[in-house]
């Protein structure tokens, strides 16, 4: 593939054109991150996994392993107080006692000196198995008869939903057409470039405290504290920098963090535990595989009236937040188009192979993938030009939409004719194919705890005359800490050089959901930017009263009426000197209104929403099958760009993601081991596979989000796979369903093993 990102029409305001701190620490090599810390004292913990996909445990020897030089402590599932925990199912707990259900289930744990004696002690652990019947195909697993692998959850189903809005039945009745057909999408690692790390430090006194980078630290710490029986005040999270997330790290590694805090609390030392590359694959929790059957229903004028719906998601041994990532699987694509009617059924299923996880949006890939697939198939049987069955049926601002959402701001029609005149959509070279896609996801979800929907922060004056900011937002690479430094500034009038962001230990950041479901600038910002605009008049107010008259804050530096200027640092110690220590801080609470939406989860679920529309140019080898994506456009409607810098790095880094998703990545199995488990193996996009990628903004504020911004991080790789399957199958004259989209398949569908034109 061409390699290679296209200068971006997108204009740098070069007073905003802002870094944080951490970025120049990240690319001087100065940054720490999980992997760089050590403790006096430390021990280095190993775990003993299963090599059999499902089976009974009869009997664990571990003498040899416990008298091993340098070892102190041995844990097996028999050793320890345990109780069942879990994100959205408690179905796991941290070792097992009885039954593994997947090559790479936790069946001991060794605390040794050093690394290599750990690593030893866990060989020598001896384990007596009885295997057990396998099934590793959610299909399979389905069957009167199939292993079970939960007793309380028969038929292998953990999690299911069943949702009809309108009359499908009647829409389809009336259609003109209805296409359908079934798409697959196997299980896909974010691949982070930092294996997961953790170092777990236990005190009488301090409690336990976690030192890991995740990107929802107190959610970490609240079932970490329900794991173990501690009180939450005794239970610290505390992230060093961390070396990718991509919603990978929302809960991380729980089994890990837990069995390390289990083996602190028993040899009383701080124990570091870090997962291998192929452990990472073998238990880290990758996105759900899923198959979708999808019926659509259409008028001849192009109107999309209807869509069906038949899920399977693999959700492997346990369940972490696979319900979750098939609720939103199963849901979001439909909020697209003005669909009249959906008719949905979704079933999570547990198999014998690596519990899942979630990647970057939720699933939502895998629906993009197979709805705009559909959407093109329908255009082609109709005649319509996709880009116009698409601006057709597109929501719009103003809109409700078939689930409920309240569209506040839309530039979705907008999106879509920037993206097609970009790529060249009515002026096509020779022998290439084109492909179009749109999306949306929530920016600012206030669905996942109907208690706690919004943020807080604070902003604190500094006797030098800094400000710090706490927040209990993450960053984990995506730029948050800038657009955070950026939004203070604003509200604050001061240099952004002037401001520091702390967001990384629980014990001094406000409590925050986690950076998920494009929280981050839309909830996040907010409460920074109130926060800040508090500290402001807190500052107004003591140097109105240090010199007895009105006063105007700008520049950086109050001005009385009379004309005396009073530094910051003046008015920080006026404040410390009268509070006897003291410091002017300002809060920000923003609490977005109460979403209403029933328990079939129609209604309002987020602060606002985010919409994106790609465009691909591709070439096919007709004779080899060899795919090369040439150039993928990138429009997006994030509201008012606060970070275009931050924003830029989103996109590049986003599509080159959905590029991975579309035509390299996935997992491959031999008899439920991941036969893929290395970066030999599991391909990622490199540079020499990147194509010209063109962002661009269409910018608008939007009414809810900080000085008009919306949320960009997870949408930009969701439509990257319509978008390139399109395009593929329009130059191709075949229809690839089975993600990725490799050369080989390609090859076998001009061949005639498998042909939708």
């Amino acid at each position: 593939m061409p390699t290679g990102i296209v200068e971006s029409p997108v204009k740098i305001d070069p007073r905003v054109a802002f870094q944080s701190p951490e970025v120049w620490a990240k690319v001087t090599g100065k940054a720490i991150y999980g992997g760089d810390l050590m403790l006096p004292g430390m021990l280095y913990g190993r775990i003993l996994r299963s090599p059999h996909p499902h089976a009974r445990i009869k009997k664990i020897d571990i003498k040899q392993a416990s008298g091993l030089a340098g070892v102190r402590a041995v844990l097996t599932g028999s050793s320890i107080v345990q109780k069942p925990y879990g994100i959205v199912i408690d179905d796991e707990l941290p070792l097992a006692e009885a039954v593994v259900r997947y090559i790479g289930d936790e069946v001991a744990a060794v605390a040794a000196v050093s690394y290599e004696q750990a690593a030893e002690a866990a060989r020598l652990i001896r384990v007596e198995y009885e295997e057990l019947p396998a099934v590793f195909d959610p299909a399979e697993a389905l069957k009167k008869g199939a292993p079970q692998l939960h007793a309380k959850f028969p038929g292998n189903i953990a999690w299911e939903r069943h949702l009809e809005r309108g009359n499908c039945d009647q829409a389809f009745r009336e259609a003109d057409i209805v296409v359908e057909n079934t798409f697959t999408v196997p299980p896909i690692h974010s691949t982070y470039l930092e294996p997961t790390v953790c170092l777990a430090v236990s005190d009488p006194y301090n409690g336990l405290i976690l030192h890991t980078a995740v990107q929802s630290p107190d959610q970490v710490r609240t079932i970490v504290a329900r794991v173990l029986d501690l009180p939450l005040s005794k239970v610290r999270v505390i992230g060093p920098v961390m070396g990718g997330g991509f919603g990978g790290r929302v809960y991380g590694n729980l089994k890990l963090y837990i069995i390390a805090s289990l083996l602190a609390i028993r040899t009383g030392r701080p124990i570091k535990m870090q997962l291998t590359r192929e452990e990472e694959f073998l238990v880290g929790r990758p996105l759900i595989g899923a198959e979708l059957k999808l019926r659509m229903a259409v008028r001849s004028d192009g109107t999309i009236l209807a869509r069906e719906a038949d899920i399977i998601t693999d959700n492997g041994a346990y369940s972490a937040q696979a319900p979750w990532v098939s609720k939103t699987l199963s849901e979001r694509n439909d909020s697209v188009y003005q669909f009249k009617a959906i008719k949905t059924k979704v079933r999570l299923v547990y198999t014998n192979k690596v519990p899942t996880g979630q990647y970057r949006a939720y699933g939502n890939q895998a629906a993009n993938f197979a709805t705009e697939s559909l959407l093109d198939m329908a255009a082609a049987k109709l005649g319509f030009d996709p880009l116009e069955i698409r601006l057709k049926n597109c929501v719009r601002a103003g809109d409700v939409t078939v689930h409920g959402l309240q569209l506040k701001s839309c530039a979705l029609a907008d999106c879509l004719k920037a993206a097609a005149a970009e790529i060249g959509w009515h002026n096509r070279k020779e022998g290439r194919g084109y492909g179009i896609s749109a999306a949306i996801h929530s920016s600012g979800s206030v669905v996942f705890d109907k208690n706690f929907r919004g943020a807080a922060a604070l902003a604190r004056l500094e006797l030098d005359g800094r400000v710090s900011i706490f927040s209990g937002e993450q960053d984990y690479g995506q730029g948050a800490h800038a657009t955070f430094t950026l939004i203070a500034a604003r509200a604050l009038g001061i240099p952004a050089e002037l401001i520091t962001i702390h967001t990384r230990d629980t014990l001094a950041s406000p409590f925050s959901i986690g950076a998920l479901g494009m929280r981050q600038t839309t909830i996040g910002g907010n409460a920074i930017r109130l926060a800040a605009e508090q500290l402001r008049e807190k500052i107004v107010q003591t140097a109105a009263d240090m010199v007895n008259e009105p006063v105007i804050f700008e520049g950086g530096s109050v001005k009385s009426a009379s004309g005396q200027v009073i530094e910051l640092p003046a008015i920080a110690f006026r404040y410390y000197s009268l509070t006897s220590g003291l410091t002017l801080v300002g809060e920000g609470k923003y609490v977005p209104a109460e979403s209403a939406y029933d328990k079939s989860g129609y209604g309002n679920i987020a602060v606002t929403y985010s919409f994106a529309a790609h465009a691909a140019e591709v070439e096919v080898d007709k004779l080899t099958g060899e795919i090369i994506v040439h150039r993928i456009v990138a429009a997006h409607d994030s509201g008012r760009i606060i970070n275009h810098l931050a924003a830029l790095g989103q996109v590049y880094g986003g599509v080159t993601q959905g590029l991975g998703m579309s035509c390299f990545e996935g997992y491959l199995f031999e008899g439920g081991r991941v036969a893929n488990a290395s970066l030999a193996d599991y391909r990622i996009p490199t540079s020499l596979d990147v194509p010209a990628i063109v962002p661009l903004f269409i910018e608008q504020d939007d009414p809810e989000g900080p000085y008009g911004a919306k949320g960009l991080g997870e949408i930009v790789q969701i439509p990257v796979l319509g978008a390139i399957a399109n395009a593929i199958a329009d130059t191709a004259g075949v229809r690839v369903t089975d993600l990725p989209i490799t050369a080989e398949k390609v090859f076998l569908a001009l061949s005639g093993w498998e042909c939708e034109a």
